[in-house]
């Protein structure tokens, strides 16, 4: 009961950001920083919980934090695909490319996560099975300055030459 309570908090969380926080995140900051900050909350929130894991309020927090970071670069993720797509028809490729690569990440990943954790179940705590959780966190703050590079690329292209 605790699971499934703290998986369908998340959900309500992901969705209470996308609907209310989202479009007052994106007046503020922008698209392209609100999907960097979307970026960042997700990897702090996953390698917060992995190595945070009492007391529960925090781990739960950050848990949290992590779904909040989702629900914000999901939604600029595919506000940027839309926008930066020239015609109506890329529009619905590329939209439906972002489905396809969710759909194959949920073929790939849990194999290569169940790998990373039986690595890491030997390191000593905090850090026991954290493995899976830190890459994915990692792979986040990588990812992050590519909708900077990409507001950066559009700015430079609307920019008249001389």
């Amino acid at each position: 009961p605790q699971l499934s309570a703290t998986y369908s908090a998340g959900a309500a969380t992901t969705i209470f950001v996308q609907l209310a926080l989202f479009p007052r995140l994106v007046a503020l900051l922008g698209e392209h920083l609100a999907a960097t900050v979307g970026l960042v909350a997700i990897a702090t929130g996953l390698s917060g919980c992995s190595i945070i894991t009492s007391p529960r309020p925090l781990h739960a927090g950050l848990y949290l934090f992590n779904r909040a970071g989702a629900g914000i670069a999901d939604t600029s993720t595919a506000t940027l695909v839309a926008r930066s797509s020239p015609n109506k028809d890329a529009r619905s490729r590329n939209l439906g490319l972002i489905q396809s690569a969710r759909a194959a990440a949920r073929i790939v990943t849990p194999v290569i996560a169940g790998k990373l954790f039986q690595r890491s179940w030997s390191y000593p705590p905090p850090f026991t099975g954290t493995l899976p959780y830190l890459v994915n966190a990692c792979c986040c703050l990588l990812i992050a300055p590519f909708p900077l590079l990409l507001r950066k690329a559009e700015l430079e292209a609307e920019r008249p030459r001389s």
